[in-house]
């Protein structure tokens, strides 16, 4: 378990790398670190930056590896599909995960979040930005690190601007693949925190059928093959009527992405894993 970092440690750290640049530089802070600083949560482990000027990430690395930093190469797989363009850690265990305009090899860091973004502060020749909370969410929406929903949960508790959380998701270039994640992490605040995001069923709309087939195949999967005992789960988790459960479930069938068979004059509902 590596040590946690709280706001105090974390300005200690930042003022130490911006008084040892040579050229001024801008970064925004995306992750655990932005809401350490933004007064959301008292510590992180880890401090989630993206750059959106090469240069810049190249001058902040090197002042890094002089203060002693070292590159991590082998790193667990909830880390490595996050795609940093650089990962290093000194021996307090401060690290950094360092990114050039992507996370996740796709979602982008876009004017409209450099907008949102408000400094925080001024270290010698460094200037820190924090993402807004509603980018910060969306951010951690693409992931599947149990913190990450932890956060998401904290966000939400907050308040967001659900409307901008929307509208950056679905403009990003990639979207529906965004869209997918989001939803996917929204159904899960909602069934494990009772989160209601206003936003999920115009995003259900808007990504088209997969993260609706995603829903059905996971309650399918734990055994709930039967209209009832699918339609049960829906109503539980979702509130969703009979008849919302009853028109999703055949088209899911007429789409080849389920099956259905018939026993004993009921249907049985069934994952096709060739689609």
């Amino acid at each position: 378990m590596r040590e946690m970092f709280n706001e105090s440690q974390l300005n200690s750290e930042l003022e130490k790398i911006g008084n040892n640049l040579k050229n001024r530089i801008k970064m925004f802070l995306i992750g655990g670190c932005s809401m350490v600083l933004n007064g959301y949560k008292l510590a992180t482990k880890d401090i989630d930056v993206v750059f959106t000027s090469p240069s810049d990430l190249r001058d902040f690395v090197d002042v890094l590896k002089g203060l002693g930093f070292q590159e991590i190469v082998k790193l667990p797989k909830e880390y490595e599909v996050l795609g940093a363009s650089v990962v290093l850690r000194d021996a307090k265990g401060f690290q950094f995960d360092l990114f050039h305009r992507q996370v996740c090899r796709g979602l982008e860091i876009t004017k409209r979040m450099e907008e949102r973004a408000e400094l925080y502060r001024t270290f010698g020749k460094l200037d820190v930005y924090l993402m807004a909370p509603e980018d910060v969410f969306l951010f951690k929406s693409i992931t599947e690190r149990e913190a990450d929903i932890l956060d998401m949960r904290n966000l939400a508790e907050k308040g967001l601007n659900w409307d901008a959380i929307k509208e950056e998701c679905t403009l990003q270039e990639k979207r529906r693949i965004w869209e997918y994640f989001l939803v996917y992490r929204l159904e899960e605040l909602k069934s494990r925190f009772s989160i209601e995001a206003p936003i999920i069923k115009e995003l259900w709309k808007i990504g088209g059928d997969e993260p609706v087939k995603m829903v059905f195949t996971e309650i399918i999967k734990n055994g709930n093959d039967s209209f009832d005992k699918i339609h049960e789960v829906v109503k539980k988790r979702y509130k969703y009527s009979k008849s919302w459960t009853r028109k999703e479930l055949r088209r899911l069938v007429e789409k080849g992405m389920l099956k259905a068979k018939r026993e004993k004059r009921k249907l049985r509902y069934f994952v096709n894993r060739a689609y």
